[in-house]
């Protein structure tokens, strides 16, 4: 029982603080906006960086924002240019033409803190 105790002790105290982020498992093009995000305070919802399907292409969408009226930038995959943006002052007006046809692809990386 106190070998049992040790090592859940061990375990436990060796991975407080340790959330296993690293910023080299992403992207290169993609460090300067996860840096950004990591410098503000925790923020809720929390950032995110999501990959889908739109228009026939790949490309990032970048959920920097922590209220209403924040935009969701949709960028390529090359982290080159801006497609279009999602939210913001204009809501439901946004500027993605067919992003109702849009399909999520997966979840880059979310602010692990």
């Amino acid at each position: 029982m106190g070998k049992l105790i040790t090592i859940f002790l061990l375990v436990l105290f060796t991975s407080c603080g340790n959330d296993g982020f690293d910023i080299n498992d992403y992207p290169m093009c993609l460090h300067p906006t996860i840096k950004a995000i990591m410098d503000k305070p925790i923020q809720t919802p929390r950032g995110k960086i999501e990959k889908w399907r739109y228009n026939e292409q790949e490309v990032y969408v970048i959920d920097a924002q922590n209220f209403p009226d924040g935009e969701t930038f949709v960028i390529t995959l090359n982290c080159q240019e801006t497609i279009c943006t999602l939210g913001g002052f204009d809501g439901p007006d946004n500027d993605c033409e067919y992003w109702d046809t849009a399909v999520f692809i997966e979840t880059i990386w979310a602010d692990p803190r």
